[in-house]
């Protein structure tokens, strides 16, 4: 259990030096892609996820190929951010936690800390501290 928090922990370092050198470089770069992304996020519980917009004239495609065609395409992002993570050490302490459509023509993506559900702790440790408040009022009053 130690081993996966320093993990953790050299995750969250690494993560908060990088994230701008990583979103600066699928930003910049969509303009080549059949889709564009705003933005690549990290939010309060380490996460990064991002949004996949199909340009409109790629959704003919979807409508040709089917959504085989946005698979493809969804499998291509994961492995150049994979490739990315891979330079900067973090490959193999992340894991694809999701990758839903959430619109039409819209794919959500969310990479994770593979050896620890970082909002599961997150959520665990805010219902604890919760109780813990608790019981603290009930023992003062």
């Amino acid at each position: 259990m130690f081993k996966k928090l320093k993990l953790l922990l050299i995750y969250i370092k690494t993560i908060r030096k990088h994230i701008n050198g990583i979103r600066t470089h699928f930003v910049i770069n969509s303009a080549h892609r059949p889709y564009t992304i705003k933005d690549v996020s990290l939010d309060n519980v380490f996460r990064i996820y991002t949004v996949l917009n199909f340009a409109p004239e790629t959704q003919s495609n979807i409508r040709q190929y089917g959504y085989y065609y946005m698979d493809n395409e969804v499998k291509k992002f994961i492995s150049e951010l994979n490739a990315e993570l891979k330079r900067i050490g973090l490959n193999e302490l992340v894991g694809l936690t999701k990758a839903d459509q959430i619109k039409p023509y819209s794919v959500l993506i969310i990479i994770e800390f593979k050896y620890l559900s970082t909002s599961k702790v997150a959520r665990n440790l805010i219902i604890t501290l919760f109780l813990l408040l608790i019981g603290a009022a009930f023992l003062i009053f």
